[in-house]
């Protein structure tokens, strides 16, 4: 999605004091044009992110009364989707900064930090360092191969200002830091012509604040490549844009060479030693380097210089030269992923979980379910969903999980409870009112609904404060809550949570020390969570949204009577899909029907689970959430940290087609397929696995009528959703045998797939 404003978040516990989490919208454009659609982006913005403890605005002085005034005199309409905005919220939090022709920040609304001058660069380097790393500035190599600078320094990862370049607004962010700099300036080298944005843009800044000005002449240059050849010094009246130095040094060759006085020359990056950094600050726009203050910064880079001994080449790694801004580029190196049962892929805890509220194949009594969220008003359903409603009301079913409830309550409900606030799901009403008939010894709190005034119901209450949630995947609306409270110094905080379901350990760190944070160590809020289990929180471009979009596309192109075979078996689908937020999500039907019109069944003995269990007491949406947690587990670890299914530029991490020749029970294969993305099934990375993966749906096309192919029509959907890729002779060799199998299902559709491909 590209965005109108550039907006970024990150914390500030060093520059003035602990300012907290800190979003920063940075507006370049003369005029907000649509007030609805900045407030929709920042709402998008916010669902992605955590709550903020200040919120900052950017814009330049140039920017139309009109629009100014939306942001200074009614913050409440411009961030009125923002969780927990409030008038008070705005009046002491909100800071908005208005930038001139020389790039100066004055504050037009809201407190000044004490130390404003750190804030603003803190503000800065942590905006540019985001940018950096969220647009692929940081090129990294794989085992196989490392870089070779133009000075002949080698090392396994270089800067590249250039992809960092890509946003209209980011470049704006970039350039405004450049406006001190243009001082009777007749000319700009750039050392790249990747960078050359930067130069322009400056210049329409400079003309939007109404300067008469003659427009510097830009060039560019291949960085050393020139300093070695060039011998006559630039003019005095030119700026040097210098995209990165892991040193600096490419300024002293300049200096040694008298080619520039070091006033002329800008860096834009810098990642590298202390020493050398103070050595050339007032040049350098952003230091990327990882401090003790500064922990979203990067490592040094492990380099060698010319005449060293490279450990990189010592290993064997192959040397790749950089020449100018560019590198020779390599095939990305491809690793097939064997699925095992060890912990490294499958730990424990996810079988004695789906184990502990398995529903027996009955859709009325299952728990775990698919492509369902809790709101009536949303359109977006989680692709893993925990039905805690029926936990509660069934919690007599579910003996080993009650156990462990009761004993949290004994625990953990003070006695000083004064207010339990539920969110505002049905799971969480339930569990607070089960939590009321578990609490004895006179305990009896005031029971508050998260709606728009429950604030408005603490006045002049102290003692303890429960917040209960029945399951927390993003945590938002908790953090909201914790915010709001602070205006309660009386009331101590209990979040209780009865199933806590983050997507990786790092995030469920970071938020339960979000939530836990107090004013002092000692006035930390407790976070209690009956269960923790690690999963995917995914609710945009789910498998089953992608499905009902790709369904309503091929309904619409294809024939309904001479299509009627696969006209009838889409529709069905469709309905399918459709009652999805009636039935309160999928669970037995969440998979294409075989063929036969069949459910697709887990037969005995699945290898990662150890409980037993029989064909028809499983429901398709627990083994889903098995295979989901080991994906999702797989997805969230380093690229390096094998065994992983993370992705890189030089490195593709993908599931070997052996895997559905070793789980060949259909209904995993439809598990795997769904479950993953389409990194993982990009077998046209790879010869021999694509024409491995054609083998296979080729044997299923030749035993179309027994199990071995009950499958096949979510592999047909993969394909068709470009999700599974081949090499193209594969995939017209497998489609145009499709074409001529007797299944007018199948054979339609390939049909139709080929078709689409041929398109583009």
């Amino acid at each position: 999605m590209n965005n109108n404003y550039f907006t970024f978040q990150y914390k500030d516990d060093s520059s003035c004091g602990n300012l907290g989490v800190i979003t920063v919208v940075f507006i370049h454009q003369q005029s907000i044009t649509n007030f609805n659609a900045f407030s929709q982006e920042i709402d998008v913005f916010f669902q992605e992110h955590a709550l903020s403890d200040k919120i900052v605005v950017i814009f330049g002085k140039y920017l139309e009364q009109k629009s100014k005034d939306f942001i200074i005199k009614t913050p409440e309409e411009a961030f009125k989707r923002v969780p927990g905005r409030s008038k008070d919220f705005f009046d002491k939090n909100l800071l908005v900064y208005s930038f001139d022709a020389e790039g100066s920040m004055v504050c037009v609304k809201g407190k000044t930090p004490k130390n404003e001058k750190e804030f603003h660069k803190f503000l800065l380097r942590s905006g540019s360092t985001i940018l950096f790393k969220n647009n692929g500035g940081l090129v990294e190599s794989t085992p196989d191969h490392h870089f070779v600078f133009p000075s002949g320094k080698h090392c396994s990862r270089f800067l590249r200002t250039g992809n960092v370049l890509i946003n209209h607004p980011e470049i704006f962010y970039l350039s405004f830091q450049l406006l001190p700099k243009l001082k009777e300036t007749s000319y700009i080298y750039c050392d790249t012509a990747s960078i050359n944005a930067l130069p322009y843009t400056l210049f329409e800044l400079k003309r939007r604040f109404g300067q008469d000005f003659v427009c510097p002449l830009v060039y560019s240059f291949k960085s050393y490549d020139l300093f070695e050849d060039k011998t006559s010094s630039f003019p005095p009246d030119s700026l040097i844009l210098i995209s990165s130095s892991t040193s600096g040094g490419i300024i002293v060759r300049m200096l040694e060479k008298e080619l520039v006085s070091k006033s002329q020359i800008c860096l834009l990056y810098f990642l590298g030693s202390n020493s050398d950094y103070r050595a050339h600050a007032e040049q350098i726009i952003c230091n990327l380097t990882k401090e003790l203050n500064f922990d979203i910064g990067l490592d040094v880079l492990d380099s060698f210089k010319k005449n060293e001994l490279c450990k990189f080449c010592d290993e064997n790694s192959r040397p790749i030269p950089i020449k100018g801004d560019v590198f020779l580029t390599v095939q990305p190196q491809v690793n097939l992923l064997s699925l095992k049962t060890i912990p490294e892929y499958a730990p424990k805890a996810f079988p004695y979980f789906i184990e502990k509220f398995r529903g027996f194949g009955s859709s009325e009594n299952t728990i775990l379910k698919v492509y369902y969220k809790d709101d009536t008003n949303g359109k977006e359903n989680y692709e893993i969903y925990i039905d805690y409603a029926k936990l509660i009301e069934n919690i007599e079913r579910f003996g080993t999980y009650k156990k462990s409830l009761d004993k949290c309550i004994d625990k953990c409900i003070p006695a000083n409870s004064k207010v339990i606030l539920t969110l505002p799901d049905v799971g969480s009403r339930h569990l607070a009112d089960y939590i009321l008939t578990q609490t004895s010894g006179g305990i009896n709190p005031k029971v508050i609904k998260f709606e728009d005034n429950w604030v408005d119901e603490l006045n002049g209450i102290n003692g303890t404060i429960v917040i209960v949630a029945s399951c927390i995947s993003s945590g938002k609306k908790m953090l909201q809550i914790s915010r709001l409270l602070r205006k309660f110094p009386n009331l101590c905080i209990v979040y209780f949570i009865g199933i806590f379901r983050p997507p990786n350990e790092n995030y469920s760190k970071t938020l339960s020390s979000n939530l836990s944070k107090g004013s002092t160590p000692s006035d930390s809020s407790p976070v209690i969570a009956v269960e923790t289990i690690k999963c995917s929180n995914k609710k945009k471009n789910t498998p089953w949204a992608r499905e009902k979009d790709y369904i309503d596309k091929v309904i619409t192109e294809i024939d309904e009577e001479s299509d009627a075979e696969l006209d009838n078996y889409l529709n069905q689908r469709r309905n399918t899909l459709l009652n999805a937020k009636i039935a309160g999500g999928l669970s037995n039907d969440i998979f294409l029907k075989t063929l036969n019109g069949k459910d697709l069944l887990l037969n005995k003995n699945f290898a990662f689970w150890e409980f037993d269990y029989e064909e028809k007491e499983v429901a398709q949406s627990e083994l889903y959430f098995q295979i989901s947690a080991i994906l999702n587990k797989l997805f969230n670890k380093e690229v390096t940290d094998h065994p992983s299914l993370n992705q890189t530029n030089y490195v593709r991490n993908l599931l070997s087609p052996g895997n559905f020749s070793r789980f060949n029970d259909g209904i995993i294969q439809a598990a795997l397929l769904r479950a993953g993305d389409s990194s993982v099934f990009s077998y046209d990375l790879d010869k021999s696995s694509s024409q491995e993966m054609k083998e296979q749906l080729l044997s299923m096309l030749e035993k179309l009528q027994t199990d071995d192919s009950e499958a096949l029509p979510e592999f047909m959907l993969a394909i068709g959703l470009k999700k599974l890729k081949l090499f193209d002779e594969d995939l017209i060799e497998f489609l145009n045998k499709a074409i001529g199998c007797e299944n007018k299902i199948i054979s339609r559709l390939a049909e139709y797939i080929l078709a689409e491909n041929s398109k583009n």
